[in-house]
């Protein structure tokens, strides 16, 4: 993700990752810089990458986790139509050695569009 100024300033970044062929399903991951922390940033980026992959990648579902000591990154995902699916205990292990548990969240195409979610994408874009 860059900042758009006279000089780009790079606040964080975002990717789709474990593509199932089989199943058209991916993950996506995304990381932000504390200081572009609840500006809107990191939902601007997740709904274009959600509406990029439902458009142009032809993917089924879009999933996602995070860490359940960060409820903000959840919030991220709710605000781009993601709906929680579950949480998986000790799933992640920090540089503490501490097991964290980590909510889980999807969306799929269908609910995609028939939400209209793309249609609010595509405004802000035009």
């Amino acid at each position: 993700m860059l900042l758009g100024s006279e000089v780009e300033e790079l606040i964080g970044e975002i990717d789709l990752y474990d593509f199932d062929e089989a199943t058209g399903n991916c993950e996506v991951s995304y990381s932000l810089g504390y200081r572009w922390w609840n500006q809107g940033y990191g939902t601007e980026a997740l709904q274009a990458v959600i509406d990029f992959g439902f458009r142009h990648m032809n993917l089924h579902k879009i999933a996602a986790a995070h860490n359940t000591d960060n409820p903000a990154s959840g919030r991220i995902m709710i605000k781009a139509g993601m709906v929680q699916e579950g949480i998986v205990r000790d799933m992640v292990r920090n540089s503490k050695g501490q097991y964290k548990d980590c909510a889980i969240y999807g969306i799929l195409k269908g609910e995609y569009f028939s939400k209209g979610l793309g249609d609010t994408v595509l405004m802000r874009i035009e």
